[in-house]
């Protein structure tokens, strides 16, 4: 089998010819065309390949738009036009599923996949956030409970396959249930070839403690042995589903770059690829959108959290072989569609309209666009249990709302956390929690009763509690560290038992710190700080020596802590608990509360 896929890749490389033209893209294949078994004529058929990215739980219409029922009206529409001609359609997902939407979070992702078992998937790529959940829930505080556990439920739920061709464990490809590097499916009597895999960064952006034992391999390389072997076993057509993806903002010229960043990741592996090896392209992670032609390949990313979706349609000609029992498949065009935007209702011109009631119905394939009631159906049973939960209490009321802050303004809720941190953790000096914005605290904790619904939207992520001794020295340099990071730019961070003095030096952040009671923490000072797992991973890499826990310890989930604490306070609560004036946590020399020039 080697030397056959040596020759096919030397094929791949030399004699494949590409005609492109807007906004229609056709390729025309010139080596010897796929043989597969069936029973259709030999006229031409459809292919429409359609891809989502990026979901993050939201499963839900907001203002008339998106929503997994509302996608589902647009794809019954597809189908129907497919199958009229006899076509076919594919359904694809580029990972990053299932983190932040609170009926996602509340049940790991559960009601994500039995929507998209209802809407008939074909195969799904992993992505970084779909590590997160971590252990299953029940488990998680079980001796050697498997940190994957939770990504492993929802494969095993799949009525579909998860891909990942360049994910390895312990420094062989992962072998879970229903977890391949891809798989061959046959559609309208073409095979098609599909191949999961996902950036280079993924391990380094979910949750350290998630992914200890895996390695993810080089994406250019894993993609084209994969798309080898599929082409070996008679894949007429080949598409990557890619946790890895690009960004553009013009769409009318598939053939035009100009408007794309032009070293996007995906952009870079598919030209290191034999030309025509791969057919078509659904991208992700970047959460932006895509509609062109790389190297030959139609590349499509639409967006994130449910809003757009992408599509391809592959025109697959095919003639009877010389045994007279198959037919010979050739790809002979592609057409690249803009992303396709998600909503309810649309202006005369087609574009999606804001509310419930605002415009027409819309319409797509020459149909009325219908919700699919059957999602709503498959997602009933799971959302009846995340109602439970998101009704909980957890014991206090608060008085007023506690706000994840601006960012250069102290935060009542980051202090909450950090406090909840540091009771939590005996033997602890302090505690450092997180700030408002992208990979911290999401929204305010609003006043009224407080409930495990309320919480867990403020903060969706599985991190664990750790603790880590740190000089004076150190600190202070994780804390710099941390404030100068670019999507950072000096947010405010939930402290508990320091007082942190912001000040702008040479055009950068520096922190001085001191103990809660103004006592000044020298630079050979030995503390014992709390954090989130996430931090400690930072703060070994930017104080090595820093990077040991202060005792074996067993971990603590950062929610169960958060929600424990505020059990055991009860009472009423108030922002005034948390932000002192007249002692503040943080303040900031004129300087810093500007903005540093070079932050």
């Amino acid at each position: 089998m080697g030397g056959f896929l040596s020759l096919l890749r030397h094929a791949f490389r030399t004699n494949w010819v590409a005609l492109s033209f807007a906004p229609v893209m056709v390729w025309v294949l010139s080596v010897g065309p796929a043989t597969i078994q069936t029973n259709d004529s030999d006229e031409p058929v459809t292919l429409s390949l359609v891809g989502t990215t990026d979901l993050h739980g939201q499963v839900f219409s907001a203002d008339g738009r998106g929503g997994l029922a509302l996608l589902g009206g647009y794809l019954q529409n597809l189908r129907a036009a497919r199958a009229a001609e006899g076509g076919a359609m594919l359904l694809f997902d580029s990972g990053d599923t299932y983190l932040d939407g609170i009926e996602s979070n509340l049940s790991e992702g559960a009601i994500v996949i039995d929507a998209y078992n209802a809407l008939g998937y074909t195969a799904a790529a992993i992505g970084n956030h779909d590590f997160d959940y971590g252990a299953v829930d029940a488990s998680r505080f079980e001796q050697g409970s498997d940190r994957r556990g939770a990504l492993k439920a929802r494969a095993s739920q799949a009525r579909f396959p998860f891909l990942a061709a360049n994910l390895h464990e312990n420094g062989r490809p992962v072998e879970w249930l229903n977890v391949r590097r891809s798989t061959l499916v046959e559609a309208a009597g073409v095979k098609v070839g599909v191949i999961g895999a996902m950036t280079r960064d993924a391990l380094s952006m979910t949750l350290p403690s998630n992914v200890i034992g895996l390695q993810v391999t080089a994406l250019a390389g894993a993609i084209e042995t994969e798309a080898l072997q599929l082409r070996a076993d008679g894949a007429a057509v080949v598409v990557l589903a890619s946790h890895a993806g690009g960004s553009c903002t013009a769409f009318d010229r598939p053939t035009d770059l100009a408007s794309c960043d032009d070293t996007a990741e995906i952009f870079e592996a598919l030209r290191a690829l034999p030309r025509g090896l791969v057919d078509v392209v659904f991208a992700g992670h970047t959460h932006a959108a895509v509609a062109h032609e790389v190297n030959g390949v139609a590349v499509v990313q639409s967006y994130s959290w449910g809003r757009a979706f992408s599509r391809v349609d592959v025109t697959v000609a095919r003639r009877g072989a010389a045994d007279g029992r198959s037919v010979a498949a050739t790809v002979t065009g592609v057409r690249i569609f803009p992303p396709r935007e998600v909503c309810a209702r649309e202006d005369a011109q087609g574009r999606c309209t804001t509310g419930e009631a605002v415009g027409l119905q819309s319409r797509y394939e020459g149909r009325p666009v219908v919700p699919d009631e059957a999602v709503d159906a498959a997602m009933a049973p799971a959302l009846a249990r995340v109602r439970d939960l998101q009704a909980t209490p957890l014991g206090p009321v608060l008085e007023t709302s506690l706000t994840r802050g601006s960012g250069t303004e102290e935060s009542a809720l980051a202090n909450l956390f950090a406090d909840a941190f540091r009771a939590a953790t005996p033997g602890t000096d302090a505690a450092v929690g997180y700030a408002g914005g992208p990979g911290g605290l999401r929204t305010d904790l609003p006043a009224g009763p407080a409930t495990l619904g309320a919480l867990y939207d403020t903060f969706p992520f599985d991190n664990l509690v750790v603790r880590r001794t740190l000089t004076g020295a150190q600190l202070r340099q994780v804390l710099t560290a941390q404030l100068r990071r670019p999507r950072w730019g000096g947010r405010t961070l939930g402290v508990s038992g320091l007082h942190v003095r912001l000040e702008c030096r040479s055009g950068a952040y520096e922190v001085e710190v001191e103990h809660a009671t103004g006592r000044p923490i020298r630079a050979e000072d030995v503390l014992v700080v709390a954090m989130s797992d996430y931090l400690a991973a930072r703060t070994a890499s930017i104080a090595p020596a820093a990077g040991v826990p202060h005792a074996a310890e067993p971990e603590v989930q950062m929610m169960d802590v958060v929600t424990r604490w505020l059990r055991t306070r009860g009472g009423r609560l108030s922002a005034g608990q948390f932000t002192d004036p007249s002692r503040p946590r943080w303040t900031r020399t004129p300087q810093a509360a500007a903005g540093c020039p070079a932050a």
